[in-house]
């Protein structure tokens, strides 16, 4: 009688597993997902089916989820542990898959029934670094550098300066950044200000941001040379390899350290807004859209456009375009 009952009176649920509940229920609840909320879902289920021998749901408890957690910190990936945050981040992912399975009652009204309820194990400590910035100098001594980059074949300096400019200025995750078509660039918005304008990959959030006088600029120097309907063609995802050894010989001839990462620039351009215009960097990077909001661009509001205005840049930045 309690396994009828905790399998919802179906005994065919009793070998469930974790990817047939993500498949046949949890897909369903979800609105409008993004590519990236797909793909961490269908990651975290191929770690469970790869570090647990038994994936029924059934078998769902603390101690089998603690187990995973502890697989996961004790897995090398490329000869390097997970960190904390990694871990903790891919536990909190697979909790509405856990949720889903725990019995109805007025604080999950979507629970199926399929294993008792327990209680999580505690996320991992993770350490309170403070993250790394890119200083005025080092972004002048990339922005140097480009001149001696063979790539990109066409324009390779005014190529890597114009991404510069832009995740510096406008903020945007890097391969939203190097995803971008002319078709994003509207350059007669807000009385010829310019603007970009994207669906986030990983949020799925629309997003507008108003472009500063110096990334207009670049990207008016940009299109002079373009001719894809890409900002910059070969940079995106599916050449990553390639474009990641090039940055770290960008890196090398800039005489920055090969750690640094190019997703730095968008911590860059957050802190330097956040410390002259508090709440602007949020805007900017799309963290303050709520999920109504979401759905729609949001108009900026005139501290925003003070603050794109107002924000300094690098003296090789003006000096470029």
């Amino acid at each position: 009688m309690i396994a009828l009952k905790l399998y919802n009176g179906d005994p065919d649920n009793a070998d469930l597993t974790l990817r047939d509940l993500y498949e046949t229920h949890l897909l369903e609840e979800l609105d409008s997902p993004s590519v990236g909320t797909l793909s961490e879902y269908q990651t975290v289920i191929n770690d469970w089916e790869r570090l647990m021998q038994n994936s029924a749901v059934r078998h769902l408890s603390r101690k089998t989820v603690k187990n995973f957690q502890r697989h996961l910190a004790n897995e090398l990936i490329r000869g390097n542990p997970r960190s904390p945050a990694t871990i903790n981040k891919k536990l909190r992912t697979l909790g509405p898959l856990i949720r889903l399975a725990w019995p109805k009652d007025s604080h999950n009204p979507g629970g199926l029934g399929l294993c008792e309820y327990f209680k999580l194990p505690k996320p991992l400590t993770e350490e309170n670094k403070v993250p790394f910035v890119y200083s005025g100098k080092q972004m002048n001594a990339l922005y140097k550098a480009a001149a001696e980059m063979d790539w990109p074949r066409r324009f390779p300096a005014t190529t890597w300066r114009t991404i510069f400019v832009m995740h510096y200025t406008c903020g945007p995750r890097t391969f939203d950044l190097l995803s971008l078509k002319w078709s994003n660039v509207d350059f007669e918005y807000g009385r010829g200000r310019g603007a970009i304008s994207f669906i986030a990959a990983k949020t799925g959030k629309r997003q507008r941001i108003p472009l500063k006088n110096v990334a207009r600029r670049h990207l008016l120097k940009l299109r002079e040379h373009s001719r894809t309907d890409y900002l910059f063609p070969g940079f995106q995802k599916s050449n990553h390899r390639h474009l990641y050894a090039n940055w770290k010989k960008l890196l090398t001839l800039a005489g920055l350290p090969t750690t640094c990462h190019l997703e730095d620039f968008r911590k860059t351009c957050n802190t330097a807004y956040e410390e002259r215009f508090p709440g602007v960097g949020e805007w900017i990077l799309g963290h303050s859209l709520s999920r109504v909001n979401a759905k729609n661009y949001v108009n900026p509001t005139r501290m925003v456009l003070r603050a794109i205005r107002k924000l300094p840049v690098p003296t090789e930045f003006k000096q470029g375009a």
